[in-house]
């Protein structure tokens, strides 16, 4: 059975890495670059278009923010880019931390 233009479309845009990329945000707690991303959904057999996409769209549609470059000792740029949840996080993670939260007081 073939799915619809519309169908291939929505399914197209979701990409199926976003929620280990999101997580790594949330367990983080602290600004990510491209290359942490990589690093965590590569071993799941992800590719770097697949990172470059999510955090593409994830900017675009607010989900991370930029956070820049470090700033070297003599005013330039340096490391690499970083990228942050913004202030407050989406409803999703901020449920997902205080699970996560709990699971360790409990443990």
């Amino acid at each position: 059975m073939e799915q619809s233009f519309e169908d291939r479309r929505a399914s197209d845009r979701r990409n199926q890495y976003g929620a280990l990329m999101l997580a790594a945000f949330a367990q983080a707690r602290r600004p990510l670059s491209f290359q942490d991303l990589v690093s965590v959904v590569a071993p799941q057999g992800a590719r770097l278009s697949d990172v470059a996409d999510w955090m593409a769209t994830a900017r675009q549609s607010g989900l991370l923010k930029d956070e820049g470059f470090d700033e070297s000792p003599d005013g330039g740029m340096a490391g690499p880019r970083m990228f942050s949840l913004p202030d407050p996080p989406p409803h999703a993670v901020g449920v997902d931390r205080r699970r996560t939260e709990r699971r360790r007081a409990s443990a």
